[in-house]
């Protein structure tokens, strides 16, 4: 399915401090070829790596880690002006407006209205795939790495891709003029399919 048509320029970043950052930006550039909307994929390293962004991603990893390395180089601010955001796994984390089993002062984006449990589904040793109830999607099997659960989501929050459980898996909000998504799970291992929608949902916050 389609879900793009090419008349704008995008400059999306992905977050380089640590997690799946290779692994996403070949996502984001089978996404873009895939849909037709051109995609300038850049590293964001820095504070000065995040300027002139329309969109990001913010991989997978320790959260507690990216969260301080974030605060070092002064980006949580700067991250909360760019208009689309994308986090999977500690990258939801720290986007989520409560995240439980945070250390003491560790700092998040807090942007969307969602609860969430850190290493829920277990170790490392615990991972898993399964293959996801979402429109977006056919029979990819997603994996899920030390993965956070979606424990509660507020009334402006839609829920994307449920696991057979039911559970939440990759959810979206609109807020305040700016786009949010996030995913429990590690979608760019499997599919570019997600980012296929994140980029068309980019495009359209740049036109607005």
């Amino acid at each position: 399915m389609n879900l793009c048509a090419n008349n704008i320029m995008l400059k999306i970043g992905v977050l380089a401090l640590q997690g799946n950052v290779i692994e996403h930006v070949k996502a984001m550039q089978k996404a873009s070829e895939a849909c037709g909307i051109e995609a300038q994929v850049v590293q964001a390293r820095d504070a000065q790596d995040l300027e002139g962004l329309d969109a990001i991603i913010l991989p997978g990893g320790e959260s507690t880690t990216l969260s301080l390395l974030l605060e070092r180089a002064g980006m949580l601010g700067l991250l909360k002006e760019i208009n689309a955001i994308f986090g999977t796994c500690a990258g939801l984390i720290l986007m989520a407006k409560k995240a439980n089993g945070k250390i003491e002062g560790q700092k998040g984006l807090e942007l969307m209205d969602v609860e969430i449990d850190r290493n829920a589904y277990g170790s490392q040793l615990d991972s898993f795939e399964s293959v996801l109830s979402c429109a977006l999607l056919d029979d990819e099997k997603i994996m899920f790495i030390r993965a956070p659960k979606i424990k509660s989501i507020g009334a402006g929050v839609n829920v994307l891709a449920k696991l057979p459980d039911g559970g939440a898996a990759i959810i979206e909000q609109e807020k305040e003029g700016k786009y949010y998504l996030g995913a429990a799970c590690h979608p760019e291992m499997s599919t570019c399919k997600i980012h296929e929608y994140f980029l068309q949902k980019a495009k359209e916050m740049k036109k607005g």
